[in-house]
């Protein structure tokens, strides 16, 4: 099976309807003019909304999609300084790609530090970093693993499978990819519940996990939000708003003036990897401080 290839954006009612939703919890929008128009195809028009950061990053978005691929360089920046360590995200990463206990496309890790009446946590949010130079894809035959031309790193679920899926997942530095392997939640339960076995979007088709078993698995950005004009799951979960996305190529971006204005790492770069999940640090305009996302990954 070919790797499927770069979707346009969709243009839809029911993408109209989720924009305005999504426009509405956060900005107070009503909905009826959408809803009474049966001809309402494109997202409709972001307001005004500078202090709402959500609001925002769909506007990038919207402009980010009306360019070409190619053109495009999606990356993921992450203020641990907000999060709350609620794992929201990590849920709505779960129910969002029918993701089993098998491994999570994404969590958030616990970062202690200090000592005696000084203790401080630090909560870190990680999925695959969707590296520039992925080791994962160099432990495989070449296809099974591609680097797409907007910066996300797919997965070819009828390939990547038994000794490649395993190879691949060796080969992250990150333990970022799993092997699925179809259990549920709920076995051993009278039943295995419905939502368990729901069907679910991935690299340009529909799949259901029995059909993944032995493959490798991992966070694609949420390609197929991306792709209708959402946001990924974490992003517009986290309560904290610890989570940003969008397009580095744009220099008017949310998360372009983010990196510009703040310190930032990058977890294990001395590897070589160039990831594109940035953790702030600091604003450049205050003195560096021995935070704990200086030295803790």
């Amino acid at each position: 099976m070919a790797m499927p290839t770069e979707n346009s954006p969709v243009k839809s009612p029911r993408r109209s309807f989720l924009r305005k939703a999504a426009l509405a919890a956060a900005g107070g929008l009503t909905l009826h003019r959408v809803v009474n128009s049966p001809k309402a195809s494109a997202a409709p028009a972001l307001p005004d909304a500078p202090g709402n950061e959500i609001v925002r990053m769909l506007a990038d978005l919207d402009a980010a999609l009306a360019r070409s691929p190619d053109r495009r360089r999606w990356v993921m920046v992450v203020d641990t300084r907000k999060c709350l360590g609620c794992n929201a995200c990590t849920v709505a990463c779960r129910a969002e790609n029918a993701v089993g206990p098998a491994g999570s496309y994404r969590w958030v890790r616990r970062i202690e530090s200090g000592r005696g009446e000084w203790i401080a946590d630090t909560f870190k949010p990680a999925n695959c970093m969707h590296c520039d130079n992925p080791p994962c894809a160099k432990a495989v035959p070449e296809g099974m693993i591609r680097k797409r031309p907007d910066g996300i790193v797919e997965l070819d679920y009828t390939r990547l499978k038994g000794p490649y899926a395993r190879a691949a997942a060796a080969a992250c530095p990150y333990n970022a990819i799993h092997i699925e392997d179809g259990r549920a939640f709920t076995e051993g339960t009278p039943a295995v519940q419905p939502y368990e076995q729901v069907e679910f979007r991935e690299y340009g088709r529909t799949w259901r996990r029995g059909e993944l078993v032995g493959a490798a698995r991992k966070c694609h950005f949420c390609l197929h939000l991306l792709e209708a004009g959402m946001l990924p799951a974490c992003v517009s979960t986290c309560i904290g708003r610890a989570m940003y996305f969008g397009d580095a190529g744009d220099s008017k971006s949310l998360v372009s003036e983010l990196l510009a204005k703040n310190r930032a790492i990058r977890h294990k770069a001395e590897l070589g990897t160039s990831p594109r999940v940035y953790y702030l640090a600091e604003p450049f305009a205050t003195t560096p401080q021995a935070a704990c996302t200086n030295c803790h990954y």
